[in-house]
Order: C-alpha cells, then sequence, then structure tokens
C-alpha cells in the first residue's frame, strides 16, 4: 500500500516554498555537513493532487536511500522554476533536482546552471534535452484520455475543451485531444485556455458560458479537462444551471475527482499514477549516478488507469488511499 507524503511534511514544504518563491535561495537544504545528499523538488503547483503525488513518490524514494528533500513551489511559474533551479544548483548546491510539469525550453536558464554544477536533473513530463537524465511520458495519458472519450462519447457532438499550455503535461495532453480531434469532423470543438492560479473558477466561468449558447436540445454535449481542477469548475458550473446533460471527461484523479466519478458528476477519468512516476524518476537519478558516463537519458512510461462508474468500486478497493 502506498504511504502517503506526511501531510504535515508537504505544508511544511509547500509553506517554506510559498515564502520564498521569490528568494529561492533562502530555502533550507543542500548536501549538510554530515555528507547527507539532497533533492531539489522545483514543483508546478505543489498543493495540486497530482504533483503531491509526485513530490511524495519522490521524497520516499529519496528518503529510504538516505536523502534529504526539499520543495520550492512555483505556482506555474517558468520564471519562479528557473531562479529555483539556479538556487539548487549554486547556493544550495543540491545533488540532484526534479523539475514538474515544465517544458524543457521554458526551464533553460536553470538546466544550464545544473549543468554547469554537473547537477543530475530528471523531468516530471518534460522533454528528453541536454542536462536531463530521465523524464516521464506526458502525451500518453492524453492519447488514453481522448480515445477513451471518444469511445464513451461517440463522434457526433460538441465539445469544450478546458486547456492549459504552459504546464508541460497538460501541454501534451491537449496535442492529443488536437490530433485526435482531427479526424472527428462531427463533433464541434470550443477551447478555452485556463489560468494558473484560478484554474477551478475559470472552469466555472468559461463552462457557464458555454453552456449558454449550448441548451440542452439532444444535441451530445462533453466538456474534456486537462486536468482535474478545470473539469470540477465545470461541474460546478453544471450544478448552477441544473444541466444533467453534459458529460464530464478529465485526467489525473483527484480525490475530489474520484469522488465526483462515485458521485455521477464526473462521467470518466484517467487516473495518472503519480506517485510511481516520482519514485522512478528518483530512481533514475541513483541509476544515472550509478552508471556515469555510460547512462543513456530515458523516458519512463506509466500507463494511465481508466475510472469511470464501472470501475470506480475495484479501483478504490485497488488503491484505498486514492479518496484521501
Amino acid at each position: 500500500m502506498k504511504k502517503r507524503y506526511a501531510l504535515t511534511a508537504l505544508v511544511a514544504a509547500a509553506a517554506l516554498a510559498l515564502s520564498g518563491c521569490s528568494d529561492p535561495g533562502t530555502s533550507a537544504g543542500s548536501t549538510s555537513g554530515s555528507g547527507q545528499k539532497t533533492l531539489g523538488i522545483v514543483a508546478l503547483v505543489a498543493t495540486d493532487a497530482l504533483n503531491a503525488a509526485v513530490i511524495n513518490g519522490a521524497t520516499e524514494a529519496a528518503e529510504a536511500a538516505g536523502w534529504a528533500v526539499t520543495v520550492t513551489d512555483t505556482q506555474g511559474s517558468p520564471d519562479k522554476a528557473n531562479a529555483a533551479m539556479t538556487a539548487f544548483s549554486t547556493t544550495q548546491k543540491v545533488d540532484a533536482i526534479l523539475v514538474s510539469a515544465f517544458a524543457s525550453t521554458a526551464i533553460g536558464a536553470g538546466l544550464q546552471s545544473a549543468i554547469a554544477a554537473n547537477i543530475p536533473v530528471v523531468s516530471w513530463g518534460g522533454e528528453l534535452v541536454d542536462g536531463i537524465v530521465a523524464t516521464t511520458s506526458a502525451q500518453k495519458v492524453g492519447e488514453d484520455s481522448v480515445n477513451a472519450m471518444l469511445e464513451d462519447f461517440g463522434n457526433k457532438g460538441d465539445v469544450l475543451a478546458l486547456t492549459y499550455h504552459t504546464g508541460v503535461l497538460c501541454l501534451y495532453r491537449g496535442i492529443a485531444f488536437d490530433d485526435a480531434m482531427k479526424d472527428e469532423p462531427d463533433i464541434s470543438i470550443t477551447a478555452n485556455e485556463v489560468a494558473i492560479p484560478g484554474q477551478v473558477e475559470d472552469g466555472t466561468a468559461f463552462t457557464s458560458a458555454w453552456l449558454a449558447s449550448h441548451p440542452k436540445d439532444g444535441t451530445p454535449y462533453a466538456v474534456w479537462g486537462a486536468w482535474d481542477e478545470p473539469g470540477m469548475g465545470a461541474i460546478a458550473a453544471l450544478k448552477q444551471a441544473g444541466r444533467d446533460d453534459v458529460k464530464v471527461y478529465s485526467i489525473n484523479g483527484a480525490p475530489n475527482a474520484l469522488q465526483a466519478v462515485k458521485d455521477g458528476t464526473m462521467t470518466q477519468i484517467i487516473w495518472q499514477d503519480g506517485y510511481t512516476e516520482g519514485q522512478e524518476l528518483f530512481q533514475a537519478v541513483l541509476d544515472s549516478e550509478a552508471a556515469g558516463d555510460s547512462w543513456e537519458p530515458k523516458t519512463i512510461d506509466v500507463p494511465g488507469v481508466l475510472v469511470d462508474s464501472s470501475t470506480i468500486d475495484q479501483f478504490l478497493k485497488d488503491h484505498p488511499d486514492a479518496l484521501t
């Protein structure tokens, strides 16, 4: 059974990170006088459930190996991510960096600092470029989501897509969505880009506006969220409008989204196993260190799990911590 990241530790880390976003060099961490190694984590949004699962998995794997961990929450800012990576590489001198959900092109300055300090970087969802020793596949789960949606929804109707192209995971999920819809001429797409912070509120606002021009008239309707939070905003808008004719599809599998599947307000989720991805990314740090110059950068592919009304009960038996 997965051991959840200790809430108090996460809150403390997030609080430290948030307070230090403008000056990440003040965060705790780095190889200490005792010789303990440190993993620096640069989080897109540390309080997001999937981000937290990745942090949880990497943290537990690192601590099991005797490492310390320090987390910086960037709240979706590439500038803060670059600043954090630079601080980790220069003033804090950590021994490895995990950066989550940023396109590798957006963290060039941070990567150059890590390369100059000879610090290995693993990326959750970013592209394999110079300086990154391992990453996770960001597009596969998007393909899984869109394919499952089309199988359930069909090939005719109107779909509202709630996207976010700044975060690399959602970028590639959006690419997967766009690629699939090119072959669906009978599905009309409305796409709105949400912001972070404000992703839930944007999901509600965009959905409310879309509903106003899409009355209940027998047309198949759906909302596709690039991740749970805009989808939960969409569900709020549907409840406010008293609409029960719109299906909602999402990716990630946060506790509130899984509860929405159980309640029948979320149609389908592709659950992403962020905990295992975090563990495997840290293992890649250890493996790359052991391999030295012979290491070949790699992409880690952890399959998603489809969760809908027919599978939610079994899923919760298999993952008893998923709703907590």
